[in-house]
């Protein structure tokens, strides 16, 4: 192991061997005095790697320009050596701190000050040298565990990207009814997953589903759960040759596809899907453990739909029950994800109720969509979420579908009469 060494670093040679430094050294016992190596600023300039063996410094400078004091005291702090400093016409006391690590030592000063101030420095030198060999096995390590870091982001985004390419990029057009959809993840990805899917000429498919827990394993499962939603099969039988698969049969078949997969732990989600004819505003629609979903009415009263369903992934030959219904122009059907129950917490008034009432304040939230076009009432929710304490870190993933029920539509056709002219036949679409 290389010895340490004290080393004195003067402007010139006349200044190192001056009686000033051999006063000074001689009232370090002797037996303690550690090696003494002499070298010149020029020297160290020109090759650094003199101080390799350095535990401490002592500068003793006649005249140096700010710039070359500037950068041997950087060469110093870089090394994270102890150095005393002694420059010519110093009126700052002795211990006085200069720059990190570095402190003052005027020519003035007594010999045995200054001694007793190189000897600190020198003692605290091993402890120096422990703390730098540290911080450069952390550096060492904070670099690698950053680029790991790096590397996991960029995973991440571009697993965000994936999925959300299993989204819709467009929600289906109906002249009767209209769709929006709020998606909010609460990190890259989502455990929750919707869809609206055209099914055939006259038929909506709305389908929403949270995947137990958060992050990339729930998100992988809910771009399974919809990859295995089936909503039509080939029916020879029919006149269109194929048929639409009721909500609570296409739950069924999800339920059983995902056990058969199930090969370890169990994983599961709640869902929600149902179907919805734009001609007649009928609609079927089954859950899985989910939120029940509300109908908002145009005076924003409220509807649940209630229909019993187990969660996806536990139960074998789960059965979903179907509910049916029609809506009326101005209804708005909303699915949700669990989420908003954390986002819109009870207010300050009605922090005292029993710990067995359920928070219904996102409830009457959603009744606020019943006011104004779909589009600003989705945007409404939105800027409330905004305003809630902790958006900028949401605790749980938030999606929220919406169904809305337009007035018929008229267009005008022109039909001959018995007589031969054309006539204006209004027709409700």
């Amino acid at each position: 192991m290389p010895i340490k060494t004290l080393t004195l670093i003067g402007s010139n040679t006349t200044i190192l061997s001056s009686r000033y430094v051999d006063v000074a050294l001689r009232c370090w016992p002797e037996s303690e005095c550690p090696p003494v190596l002499t070298t010149t600023l020029d020297q160290v300039f020109k090759d650094a790697s003199i101080l390799n063996n350095t535990a401490m410094a002592w500068l003793l400078l006649d005249e140096i320009t700010p710039s070359a004091l500037h950068g041997l005291v950087g060469v110093l702090q870089d090394r994270h050596l102890p150095t005393l400093l002694s420059r010519a016409d110093e009126t700052m006391p002795i211990g006085t701190p200069f720059q990190e690590g570095i402190v003052i030592a005027p020519p003035d000063a007594l010999p045995e000050s200054l001694c007793a101030a190189m000897r600190t420095l020198w003692n605290q030198a091993g402890l120096v040298h422990s703390l730098k060999t540290e911080v450069n096995f952390l550096q060492a390590h904070h670099g690698g565990l950053c680029e790991q870091i790096d590397k996991i982001d960029e995973e991440l985004r571009l697993a965000a990207q994936l999925q959300r390419e299993f989204l819709p990029q467009e929600l289906p057009a109906c002249r009767n009814v209209e769709f929006k959809v709020l998606y909010r993840p609460a990190g890259y990805v989502s455990g929750d997953i919707y869809d609206v899917m055209r099914l055939d000429e006259h038929h909506i498919g709305f389908f929403l589903a949270d995947a137990a827990g958060h992050g990339v394993p729930a998100a992988l499962m809910t771009m399974y759960i919809k990859r295995s939603l089936h909503t039509k099969e080939i029916d020879p039988s029919t006149p269109q040759g194929y048929r639409i698969i009721p909500p609570d049969e296409a739950l069924a078949r999800l339920n059983t596809d995902m056990l058969r997969k199930q090969t370890g732990k169990t994983r599961f989600a709640t869902a929600c899907y149902g179907v919805i004819d734009c001609r007649t505003m009928e609609y079927s629609l089954a859950r899985a453990g989910h939120p029940f979903p509300l109908c908002i009415h145009p005076d924003g009263s409220a509807t649940t739909f209630e229909p019993d369903g187990m969660l996806l992934g536990v139960f074998p030959n789960a059965q979903f029950e179907l509910t049916h219904g029609k809506l009326t122009p101005g209804d708005r059907v909303v699915i949700y994800s669990d989420g908003f129950e954390i986002a819109f917490p009870e207010s300050a008034d009605s922090q005292n109720l029993h710990p067995s009432m359920v928070n219904t304040r996102y409830a009457d939230e959603f009744r606020d969509l019943a006011n104004g076009p779909l589009d600003q009432a989705m945007q409404r929710l939105e800027n409330k979420l905004d305003q809630q304490i902790g958006s900028l870190n949401q605790r749980d993933d938030l999606t929220a579908l919406c169904i809305g029920a337009l007035d018929p539509v008229a267009e005008t056709e022109t039909t001959p009469d018995p007589s031969g002219r054309k006539q204006d036949v209004v027709k409700a679409l």
